[in-house]
């Protein structure tokens, strides 16, 4: 494996993935003291624009919010916003690289409705929009691909979100923790020689399968899309998320004729101690139905399952974020593929630019 690292790790996302937690702590380090630039009265609703890397924050911290915050929150990845937005919104515009033309799109659109926008990226148009406009500006680090800096994403928009009294202080203290156990999985993760390497175990499973993922509603949703998301872009491979309870109201059908059928499936269940007992039910009634507890003949898994580490929901969230990211990784490598590579992406921006 040490030889794949170094011939097909070009771009050094080994050492991106490692370097998360520290992402973490740079923001809660550098912006303790971070407020809105106005007084203004307490927000009614908070809209988060963001599309691919630079929305996987917005969605990981919007489930923090159905725990801890009395007000909503709605991550919108495209051009246009909600009719409902106003002068009572937060407008939450976050691009990487601040040149996203969707969310340029939408925080144009939104400003124009009367939301007040706070601005979360590392340059480009975005920032000196911000400048421009009066608006509330968090600025992140630069240099790295958006899917890649998310610790700097899940830490900023928390930060900004207690500032604007809309996440109590405490969900800080949870992702500074968090980021201590990520820490310390990372220096075993990114260990190849382990005897015991929870992420390339798992990443080995994956090879020559589908990949199934189920997360559960109000939990480990987001977590499931990220899966998918870090799959396709660090690994090259396609593959399906989907939430429980939903799960079982309709795909189960469909997947267990998949699994009887060709047997190629990989049903990677995502689970939390949160999750509603019945969810948890029915996760594990859906494994022995469909027959994902493996090949009595062959003894081949066809399931596994994954959970995070922590006394809190964010904890767990980020501590499973992080093992998802290095299966992703090592995934990508027995795949023999640069898990930095991503030349379509770039060709489709390209064209896009040009149109």
């Amino acid at each position: 494996m040490k030889e794949r690292i170094r011939r097909l790790d070009r771009g050094d996302m080994g050492s991106a993935i490692k370097g998360c937690p520290r992402q973490i702590t740079q923001i809660l380090e550098t912006f303790v003291d971070w407020s809105p630039s106005q007084p203004v009265e307490a927000p009614r609703q908070v809209l988060f624009l963001g599309m691919g890397g630079s929305a996987i924050g917005g969605d990981l911290v919007r489930v923090w919010t159905e725990q801890f915050s009395p007000v909503p929150m709605v991550v919108v990845r495209g051009y246009r916003v909600p009719n409902w937005v106003d002068a009572h919104t937060l407008v939450l515009a976050s691009s990487y690289s601040g040149d996203t033309e969707e969310t340029l799109a939408a925080t144009h659109e939104a400003a124009k409705k009367g939301g007040r926008v706070a601005v979360i990226a590392s340059g480009g148009q975005l920032v000196k929009l911000a400048q421009a406009a009066g608006w509330d500006l968090l600025p992140i680090p630069g240099g790295l691909q958006p899917r890649a800096a998310i610790g700097y994403s899940v830490a900023a928009i928390s930060r900004v979100l207690v500032a604007f009294g809309l996440l109590p202080p405490a969900v800080l203290d949870d992702l500074a923790s968090g980021a201590a156990l990520m820490l310390a999985d990372g220096a075993q993760f990114s260990e190849v020689d382990q005897t015991e390497n929870k992420a390339l175990e798992v990443a080995r499973l994956i090879q020559g399968r589908l990949p199934i993922i189920y997360g559960a509603t109000g939990t480990t949703e987001t977590l499931a899309l990220r899966f998918r998301g870090q799959l396709a872009e660090n690994s090259k491979l396609f593959s399906s998320h989907n939430l429980l309870p939903e799960q079982n109201h309709n795909e189960i059908v469909g997947l267990a004729e998949r699994i009887k059928g060709q047997g190629d499936v990989l049903v990677l269940w995502l689970e939390d101690e949160m999750d509603h007992p019945r969810v948890a039910l029915r996760r594990e009634l859906a494994g022995r139905l469909m027959g994902t507890r493996g090949d009595l003949l062959t003894g081949r898994l066809s399931e596994v399952t994954l959970s995070g580490k922590g006394h809190s929901l964010p904890e767990r969230n980020l501590t499973l974020l992080h093992l998802i990211d290095w299966i992703s990784y090592y995934a990508a490598l027995l795949g023999d593929h640069d898990p930095s590579s991503i030349e379509i992406l770039t060709d489709i921006k390209r064209e896009m630019s040009q149109k």
